[in-house]
């Protein structure tokens, strides 16, 4: 095998420039891109031209001959097929494009009057032209409702429309604000806000519209501020028109007619313009705002570190130990790493864990010439299971523990030891059906050579398609890389005629193993480890009271320390294996989701469930919220990133138990429960699908949407089916905890 891959190259040539009578001789390659120099060592010095000045292998060409390489890489043919899809996605970024600039970005105007004395405080309102929903807000020291009839002492607020004509309607209702009695100093935050929206039925002939603050006598005195924002008729689309929006960039990322980061940043193109076309066309500042930097700190970092940490070897060490652990036995081995990964996903945040595990998977499954795809997708389900079990171990529980409701009634061990019996339960039933499936399926790889050949041409054409083409030396190495491409490739074609297998035995393959992967840089592993160490236990400890940091300040300090702690220069080289495409990918999800919630979507969503639960019969209230709540989060969290959704459901259940009465603490296990397991459905479920994809497409292997759903989905059904199960037992039957966190 050695010998044939350096003789890859002997029908690939190079044309050389001879000084002596300005021809041309074409030199074969053969392992030239193993070691240049050494071909180089053979030509004699006075004939070509050359300098290595720098380090540099400079040959002085002819002029801008291609390597002749027979069966090389052909310039692809653009299929109409194709220009319609260029042309059609093309239109689609022009619209959002022109959208976005004929609309002006959406302002809140904000204005503080102090109506006193019976001096009447007016504010004018612009935008006349598309105010058919008026949202108001009042903020001060007030009672906390607001009254429709005058009261002693009260501050009447009105909203009036004056016409062409001259003539001013009050619209109703005015609204009565009652001044807190006494002369005190009150913070921003604590003071109260008191939210109405008007409804302007028609503007036909209205020019002017004014809100007015008048005592309703002597002593009725108080700062006010009040905030007001227009909304046009659109509006009452933008659910409609998110849903639509949803449906185009799930369609593209399904049927992979683009990459899935161009999708999600096509998404979010469409979902800005969308936003401008509804006159709510937000700021750079705040679409900026809207990504979730500390997602992608803790990426960027993790990723930093995990590639120094592969520098050293400690990956291929690593393999090799966890497969003499397991003896060669295939069943052992995924269900040994099946088990590390959902312990550790409990503990740390699952993107962390991916990050560690899969390198080692996937280069264990190189040895044993499994397929990683399958493996890789068994330890991402595990994962998200995994990361339920606790409070810190998925954002969604984060994000809930850390609830005001929650974090003062029910605490993080409570909420823990219940979350974590389910998730046992769960792992149970995700495990016996990945078995089931995978039972009478053979996860060796038939043709192993010829998959190998193949992922080391991609390999080789990715290298080539990332170089740069400044210099003539520069186009020439391209073009050696593409050579060397396409000769992998047609030696796996050939190699198709006589597939082969490993029939090697652990025993056979264990000595091998041992001198072929090992470490190779000790001292950059000790210095690796001993950040990486630190940087796991501040993840552990983070969420203590005293501790005020995050995992993305963590994984980027640790990222900046590391880089300098093993003295790397060669920063262009680290920085490429950071994988750009996946921050990207997350950065276009999150303002997508942001505008899907900025168009009403999640909130109809959530006020749906709350309408239907209300509905119910009292009771069957109870088992009917748990039911509905778990597997409505989980069908969303599938297709909407859970961190959002679970954002907006924390006060939908809350109000949900409060004009019901049914306990709160069971609807915080059930969305709990459904946000973490629904990620399993789709690859974009959670971060850690992502992250997981990424990371196998940077080493060959490639996992589509439909494979990834093929096997989340079921596992989305038959792990919620039974966490819906445990709590109806718990909640229902066994009344356990129901009071832990008072209704409010």
């Amino acid at each position: 095998m050695p010998d044939e891959r350096t003789s890859l190259l002997s029908g690939c040539s190079v044309p050389l420039y001879d000084e002596d009578n300005g021809a041309t001789e074409v030199l074969p390659l053969r392992s030239w891109l193993d070691d240049p120099y050494e071909q180089m060592e053979e030509l004699p010095s006075e004939k070509y031209a050359r300098s290595t000045s720098g380090g540099d292998l400079l040959l002085t060409p002819s002029s801008p001959t291609k390597p002749e390489c027979p069966g090389g890489k052909q310039k692809e043919k653009s299929s109409p097929v194709r220009q319609g899809k260029v042309a059609a996605l093309s239109c689609l970024i022009l619209i959002s494009l022109v959208t976005s600039m004929f609309y002006i970005e959406e302002s809140q105007d904000s204005y503080v009057v102090m109506p006193c004395y019976n001096q009447q405080k007016e504010i004018n309102i612009n935008e006349v032209s598309y105010c058919n929903r008026l949202s108001l807000v009042i903020r001060g020291n007030i009672e906390k409702e607001a009254y429709n009839e005058e009261l002693e002492g009260s501050i009447k607020v009105t909203l009036s429309k004056e016409f062409n004509n001259g003539s001013v309607v009050e619209m109703s209702p005015s609204l009565y604000v009652l001044p807190v009695p006494g002369d005190r100093t009150t913070k921003l935050v604590d003071m109260t806000s008191l939210d109405y929206i008007y409804e302007i039925e028609s503007l036909d002939d209205v020019s002017d519209l004014s809100l007015t603050a008048t005592p309703t006598s002597v002593n009725a005195c108080t700062s006010l501020q009040l905030v007001y924002q227009c909304r046009s008729n659109a509006q009452d689309y933008s659910v409609a028109v998110a849903i639509v929006l949803i449906i185009v960039i799930y369609v593209l990322i399904m049927t992979e007619v683009v990459h899935r980061t161009s999708a999600a940043l096509l998404g979010s193109s469409l979902g800005i313009a969308a936003l401008s076309i509804l006159n709510m066309r937000p700021d750079l500042g705040l679409i900026i705002s809207w990504i979730d930097w500390e997602t992608l700190g803790l990426l960027m970092g993790m990723m930093i570190m995990v590639s120094l940490l592969a520098d050293s070897g400690f990956f291929d060490w690593a393999a090799v130990k966890v497969y003499e652990l397991s003896k060669g036995r295939i069943c052992v081995l995924v269900t040994l790493l099946n088990i590390i990964t959902a312990v550790l996903s409990a503990f740390l945040d699952n993107v962390t864990t991916i990050l560690l595990i899969s390198p080692v998977t996937i280069t264990l499954c190189q040895v044993m010439h499994l397929d990683p795809t399958k493996v890789l997708l068994s330890l991402v389900m595990f994962s998200n299971i995994g990361g339920a079990a606790t409070g810190i171990g998925d954002p969604p529980n984060v994000l809930i523990i850390n609830a005001g409701y929650v974090k003062d009634s029910l605490g993080f061990s409570t909420f823990t030891i219940h979350m974590c019996i389910g998730s046992i339960f769960c792992l149970v039933a995700a495990f016996a059906y990945t078995w089931f499936i995978h039972k009478g399926e053979n996860l060796v790889i038939q043709n192993s050579e010829v998959e190998e050949l193949l992922r080391e041409a991609e390999l080789w054409q990715r290298i080539a398609d990332r170089s740069y083409m400044g210099t003539t030396e520069e186009v020439r190495v391209k073009e050696l890389l593409n050579c060397k491409a396409s000769r992998v490739k047609r030696l796996a074609q050939e190699r198709l005629v006589t597939p082969t297998t490993a029939t090697s035995t652990y025993s056979v393959n264990l000595p091998k193993l041992r001198e072929k992967y090992g470490i190779r840089d000790k001292g950059k592993l000790i210095k690796t480890a001993i950040v990486l160490v630190i940087c796991i236990f501040l993840f552990f400890i983070y969420t203590l009271p005293y501790i005020h940091t995050t995992p993305g300040e963590i994984a980027m300090a640790g990222a900046i320390a590391l880089i300098i702690f093993v003295d790397h220069y060669d920063m262009e080289g680290l920085l490429q294996n950071v994988e750009w495409a996946t921050l990207m990918f997350f950065a276009g999800l999150f303002i997508l989701v942001e505008c899907l919630e900025k168009l009403g979507l999640i909130s109809a969503l959530g006020d749906l469930a709350a309408d239907f639960i209300q509905s119910i019969p009292p009771d069957k209230q109870l088992a009917s919220a748990i039911t509905i709540i778990i597997w409505m989060s989980a069908f969303i969290s599938a297709f909407i990133d859970n961190i959002p959704f679970t954002t907006g459901m924390i006060p939908v259940i809350e109000t949900i138990s409060t004009h019901t009465h049914i306990p709160l603490a069971p609807l915080v296990y059930a969305l709990a429960f459904g946000s973490c397991l629904g990620g399993n459905g789709t690859l974009i479920g959670a971060s850690a699908n992502v992250v997981a994809v990424g990371i196998a497409e940077e080493k060959g292997y490639k996992i589509s949407f439909m494979q990834f759903s093929k096997l989340g989905m079921p596992i989305v059904v038959i792990t919620v089916a039974v966490a819906n199960c445990y709590l109806l037992i718990c909640h229902c039957a066994l009344q356990w905890g129901n009071d832990d966190i008072p209704i409010g």
